[in-house]
């Protein structure tokens, strides 16, 4: 019986299999292919120079400036999205009254073209008319420049933070949804406090929920391009650029063009072995006793 559902889903499972090889995996490879060539995308021959593009990217200080942008979003973004995240879910898996709304609110950022969202944040950071430095200025304090070359990554962090934190509160809380209410009734019942009842009910019936949400939050931040790019501006400064950004910039350039895209893909390729490093690491630290309902 086993056999024949096998042959019957076969057929069904080869058209997106086909455009998966195809759309993705052929790319990828031929892509990986390009990273050992000098090639700038338009000339029909390239020249084969091996692994001197990955040599070249250990002494490229404005690759590590990026990895460093990259690792920042990454790690210190993640850290306060999912602080954010959960408080939102431990609060919220009580039964607090216009839940609905609440969720519709914080979901909404998700909504908005990040782009949109890049040149509202631009407004908001303005040093003159800003919204911050509005209100700074009504408490008598001196003004800050958001977007110098100083602080401008740690602006454009704040606003990732923002934009994206919603998301994953949606998808945590879609988790609590899950669990039944009687569980919830009993811990207060019992006595236990708001924190006790998210630590030993909720945090451990959502470990699978929350565990595919870093994993989630990891690829977006590695490959986080839109919103950065807009957010610098026409010409973004070095200083914020991530590997994204700067890949994109080596292959195509911005005002000016570079057009080198193989060292382009040399980089792009670190991205994907980064992508896998944190997957596979996210899915050993993550990797626990799931509770069933």
């Amino acid at each position: 019986m086993d056999k024949e559902k096998r042959k019957l889903a076969i057929p069904y499972l080869l058209p997106a299999v086909g455009l998966y090889l195809i759309f993705f995996i052929g790319p990828a490879i031929y892509g990986l292919w390009i990273s050992l060539h000098s090639w700038s995308g338009f000339t029909k021959e390239m020249d084969f120079i091996g692994l001197k593009n990955y040599a070249k990217i250990l002494g490229d200080p404005i690759y590590w400036q990026s990895f460093k942008n990259m690792m920042l979003i990454l790690l210190g973004g993640g850290v306060f999205v999912f602080l954010i995240g959960l408080l939102f879910t431990a609060l919220m898996s009580q039964g607090i009254p216009a839940k609905k709304a609440i969720r519709a609110i914080i979901f909404f950022p998700q909504i908005v073209a990040p782009i949109a969202l890049a040149i509202v944040w631009n407004y908001l950071y303005r040093f003159d008319t800003g919204f911050f430095n509005s209100l700074l200025d009504l408490v008598g304090i001196s003004a800050v420049n958001w977007t110098s070359p100083k602080n401008i990554m740690i602006s454009a962090v704040a606003a990732i933070i923002w934009y994206n934190t919603g998301f994953y509160a949606i998808i945590l809380l879609s988790g609590v949804d899950k669990i039944p209410n009687t569980l919830f009734e009993a811990a207060k019942i019992e006595g236990a406090s708001t924190f006790t009842i998210f630590r030993t009910v909720t945090l451990p019936l959502i470990w699978d929920v929350f565990s595919i949400a870093v994993i989630l939050w990891g690829i977006n931040a590695i490959r986080l391009f839109d919103f950065l790019f807009a957010f610098g501006g026409p010409e973004p400064p070095s200083r914020m650029w991530n590997t994204a950004m700067y890949q994109y910039i080596l292959g195509f350039g911005q005002r000016t063009p570079i057009y080198e895209l193989g060292y382009s893909s040399a980089i792009a390729v670190t991205m994907v072995v980064v992508v896998f490093i944190f997957v596979i690491t996210g899915r050993k630290l993550f990797q626990r006793e799931v509770y069933e309902l």
